[in-house]
This record gives structure tokens, sequence and C-alpha cells, in this order.
């Protein structure tokens, strides 16, 4: 079910990217359909998990929204980036939309993809008129995969890292890949050799390390330490590998306002935390306070997660 409110059905954000910064979402995946199941997914387990595309919305309905409420909020923004909770890729339209976009944006236009679907020519020939694309390279093991994807069934990880691999040689604009590890599971050598191995192969910009920072769709789902971090980006580096730990990323906004409806928008999209939400929003302690005890809803949730807590609205 997608999570609409009083004011945007599709759209969310300004919201803080550790990839692309201070980014406008354009959410084209009704919540929670993808491709994968991965356990660290911040927004929630895959409810539909599918390999299938096919239309979703009225792309018009999409781009009349976003043509709509892009003057106003162009001036807070880096980027406009289609993503939401699920896999992007799945949605048929998603060309249409992506031209559309380009047409109206002043900012790059990016894509968030965990790239299972690049072994598709439509979906290659689709990214290629965006400026960005972030493609998740987690593993390259089919054990190391499973266990940290959980793909639909169909899904081969050596065809979609080839697939990755060709992409990349195609792509024009911006590629920044993102490795995501979770402790025990893909953060050792001999996966860690795997995954270097691809990235030599490709044609990118920088690689993006990662780990979760954010309560996981699975609790199995842990975040390496930060000397593993270290210890990994020094390894790819000695392997000629441009790579950059992302971290816990937050770009801040000033001289903002918050209200609620921008905060459950803001909920169904991700887990934050207090400070999370005023460094988004550019206000005070206080005021975020006041707002999220003032929120109307039965779906708010609070979890922990390495000593902080965080908000999400379920859908």
């Amino acid at each position: 079910m997608r999570a609409h409110t009083d004011k945007y059905n599709f759209l969310f954000g300004p919201v803080p990217s550790r990839r692309l910064g201070r980014s406008l979402g354009v959410d084209i995946i009704p919540h929670k359909i993808c491709t994968l199941n991965c356990i660290y997914c911040e927004v929630g387990r895959t409810t539909e998990c599918t390999a299938e595309r096919r239309r979703f919305e009225n792309p018009d309905d999409i781009l009349a929204e976003f043509r709509e409420n892009y003057p106003h909020l162009k001036d807070d923004l880096d980027v406009v980036t289609i993503t939401g909770a699920g896999e992007p890729t799945l949605n048929i339209d998603m060309g249409y939309i992506i031209k559309g976009l380009k047409e109206i944006s002043e900012h790059p236009v990016a894509v968030l993809t965990n790239s299972t679907l690049l072994t598709d020519k439509n979906v290659q020939a689709e990214l290629m008129e965006l400026d960005v694309v972030v493609p998740s390279l987690d593993a390259v093991s089919e054990e190391a995969y499973r266990r940290v994807c959980a793909p639909e069934r169909s899904l081969d990880i050596k065809a979609i890292n080839e697939a990755l691999v060709e992409f990349s040689h195609k792509f024009q604009g911006k590629l920044l890949v993102e490795v995501l590890l979770c402790e025990g599971i893909n953060d050792n050598m001999e996966e860690l050799k795997k995954i270097a191995g691809i990235i030599k192969r490709c044609r990118y910009d920088v690689v993006q390390l990662n780990t979760v920072y954010r309560p996981p769709a699975f609790a199995r789902a842990k975040t390496v330490p930060e000397k593993t971090l270290i210890d990994t980006a020094l390894y790819f580096k000695s392997e000629g590998i441009n790579v950059e730990s992302v971290g816990n990323y937050i770009k801040e906004l000033s001289g903002g306002s918050l209200n609620e409806d921008q905060l459950k928008r803001l909920l169904t999209m991700r887990p934050c935390s207090a400070e999370d939400i005023a460094s988004v929003f550019g206000v005070e302690a206080a005021i975020v306070k006041e707002v999220i005890d003032a929120l109307n809803s039965d779906h708010l949730r609070v979890s922990e997660y390495n000593g902080d807590k965080f908000y999400f609205i379920e859908s």
C-alpha cells in the first residue's frame, strides 16, 4: 500500500541522502514491492517479492505532482532521486517517468537500484538517460547473496554482476557503486576479494562503502565495526579501487520549519532519529519533540538501534 499524506502521493523530501546530499524523492513503487528481501533494509520486510515489471500508478499522475511542487522545493535540493520503499526498476513506466522528470528538473536526476534487473536490456536503456545511477553490489558468491539479499528465486547473482559490468561501460553519467557490509556474512576477505574483482571490471566514479546504521528488517543484519569499514576501504584502495566510507551521513538544512504532514511523509520512507529530523528540516530539537508528541498516527513505531532511538511509520 502506498503511503499517502495530505500533501503528496509520490514525492518525499527533501531528505538526507548519505550518497547524494539533499534529495527530493520520487516514489514510483508501492511499499514494499521488491526483487529482494534484504536483511538490512531500513524500510522493512518485502511484502511482495517479484522480478516481473509492471505498471503500478498512472505515470502522468507522478509527473503532474512533480511539476506542481518542484518549483517550490528546488532551492533546497541537490538532486532528484527516483527511489522508494521497493525496487524502482520494477516500474515498467520508468523510462517515461525519467524522460518527464528530466524535462522539468534543473537538478541531476538519479536512481537508486539494487541492480537485479540490469539483466533486462530495456532497463539498461531506460537508465542510460539518467545523470546518476547508484547500483548495489553486496555479494558475489551465491551463499552470501542469499543470506544478505534473499532474492526472488529466479534471480542469478552471476548474471546480475555481469550485467552491472556491462552497463557500467555503456553508461555515460555518474556511477556510484554501493557496497553494504553485514557483520559475519559478506565482510570476510574471501567475499571482499570477489566483490573487488567485479568492481575492478567496472567503469565507475566511486565505490561507496556502507553498513547497517538504522534498524534493519531482520535482527541478524549487524553493523560491522568501524575498523572493518576502514580495513575494507584500505584493501579496496590497495586494489586500485576509488572508495569512500559513507557513514551515517545527514546533510543539514537551515532555517526551516516542520509540521506533522512533512514528518509523516519522511517517516513512511525511512527511520529517523530526533537528531536526524532536526537536521533534515533545520529546526531545534524542542520543535521536533513537539511535533512527534502531537503526531496523530496509529502506525508510529519507535525502535532502538546501536543506542539511538528511531521513529518510523508503518504503511
